[in-house]
């Protein structure tokens, strides 16, 4: 009996991993075959992408929002410094469903802005992330320099906490962001319910959900970056 338990625990552990792995390598392919699709579907909302931004403009944020827009291709976002929406050309000429929730979820994050100090939080965190970020290599690599030398073994522990704090600093920020990124979709589809059709928000709301599903792939890559089983990433980025 306890054979057949510890075959069910290796395949239940080797079907999470493959998934958990599947999520770190496809995910930006899965969001991008989709962001497509979005984009080639009406949005059936009777209103422009700018009557949208401008009626959202005035009746939330008092006419404070700016535009901007980005030659980028898939760069669509909110900078908080200077409450700008920016928005790319594809996105701000569109009528599409795409259009309407990327719009609505760029919307979300200036509401958090706006509303809350978790916006202002998270570009704390990013900017300490960044300043410490660059003393993890040099971390480890002193680590490994210090297990050469016994006598210096408390140095190595002390030099080794530092990288793993740094390491699980890194994890914390992604877990803050990917809870950002899920708020703001909420706010997104809360706010498109009131005019978008039903059968148009079906497939928002699985477009909105894989776009957080990148979020999860990037934790993914940090977390088993080092296994080469998945693509690698930039633990403050």
């Amino acid at each position: 009996m306890e054979f057949w338990w510890i075959i069910l625990i290796v395949v239940a552990v080797v079907g999470l991993l493959s998934a958990i792995l599947a999520v770190g390598n496809f995910s930006t392919d899965k969001f991008m075959e989709i962001y497509e699709k979005m984009f080639e579907m009406p949005a059936q909302a009777h209103k422009t992408i700018i009557e949208y931004i401008n009626e959202q403009n005035y009746s939330r944020f008092d006419g404070k929002l700016k535009v901007a827009r980005t030659k980028k291709l898939v760069g669509d976002g909110y900078n908080h410094k200077n409450k700008v929406l920016i928005l790319t050309d594809k996105t701000l000429s569109s009528s599409s469903a795409g259009a309407f929730a990327i719009v609505a979820h760029e919307l979300g994050h200036a509401q958090q802005d706006f509303t809350s100090n978790k916006f202002v939080v998270m570009k704390v965190l990013h900017a300490i992330g960044w300043v410490v970020g660059k003393l993890f290599l040099p971390a480890v690599v002193a680590f490994i320099v210090l297990l050469f030398f016994p006598d210096l073994l408390t140095y190595a522990i002390i030099v080794a906490s530092v990288a793993a704090a740094i390491f699980v600093f890194a994890v914390v920020i992604k877990l803050v962001t990917i809870s950002l990124e899920k708020d703001a979709s909420k706010r997104a589809i809360k706010n498109l319910n009131e005019f978008l059709p039903d059968n148009v928000m079906k497939d928002v709301k699985k477009f909105l959900n894989s776009a957080r599903l990148t979020y999860w792939s990037d934790l993914v890559r940090l977390l088993f970056g080092w296994s080469g089983l998945v693509r690698k990433t930039k633990m403050f980025k």
